[in-house]
């Protein structure tokens, strides 16, 4: 069990890493920044009852980016109104630097092993980069 929650944070870590480096920006956006902002959404399906440990775990590290992470410019945690199984992280970070001491946060590694047992289905992360803002 201690093997497959190891494997399992491992595996998120490196989802994150991995994309931060997967996609390449247009030349436009590449030209303008060398380490151009990125945006994550992730989605993570729940078992049913499992809310309200689901929340608790995202909340606390909420607080652990809010408090280590000066790189993040946001750490939105969202629910599905049609589907309140189905759960959206929208995050952003000013730079790969920033991406990547996310991945190595301990408040991230405690909620990747914390949060096995309550999805029912694997996380699915996008990386966007962005190109411009308001």
């Amino acid at each position: 069990m201690v093997v497959r929650i190891r494997l399992f944070a491992a595996s998120l870590v490196l989802l994150f890493a991995v994309a931060t480096h997967a996609q390449t920006p247009s030349p436009t956006a590449a030209a303008a920044n060398a380490t151009p902002p990125t945006t994550f959404v992730v989605k993570f399906r729940v078992k049913v009852g499992k809310n309200a440990e689901f929340e608790r775990l995202f909340k606390e590290t909420q607080q652990g980016v809010r408090d280590h992470e000066p790189g993040n410019i946001y750490y939105d945690f969202c629910v599905d109104p049609k589907d309140p199984q189905l759960y959206v992280i929208v995050e952003h970070y000013k730079d790969a630097a920033a991406t990547a001491a996310h991945g190595q946060g301990e408040h991230t590694k405690k909620m990747a092993a914390a949060i096995r047992d309550l999805l029912d289905g694997p996380v699915d992360a996008q990386r966007l980069v962005l190109i411009s803002s308001k």
